[in-house]
């Protein structure tokens, strides 16, 4: 009986573990997101895309990044790759993309 009860004991503590590297996998995502949306800003102000297309295109390209990795496993965020990802999304939203620099 005490074997059951401490099966029972342990499976409810690693669900709780589940649990909390779930949420602070979610928390950590976030902070990482937040980090890159503001990272893209800066790029995308040096790209000359207008001022209020800037957020939302950060937007589109922090899910774009998002999409990546969990296709493939990777995350190659540099200065070209947001660029591009960033004319990607400007393009699809029907806002002229800025002129290759």
């Amino acid at each position: 009986m005490n074997k059951i009860a401490l099966c029972g004991v342990a499976l409810v503590a690693l669900s709780g573990c589940d649990v909390a590297t779930e949420i602070a996998g979610d928390a950590i995502s976030g902070e990482v997101r937040t980090q890159y949306v503001e990272r893209c800003q800066g790029v995308a102000e040096g790209a000359g895309i207008a001022a209020e297309r800037i957020s939302a295109a950060c937007e589109c390209s922090a899910d774009t990044f998002a999409e990546d990795f969990a296709a493939d496993g990777n995350l190659d965020i540099d200065r070209a790759r947001i660029e591009e990802v960033l004319r990607i999304c400007v393009e699809g939203s029907g806002a002229a993309a800025p002129a290759e620099g």
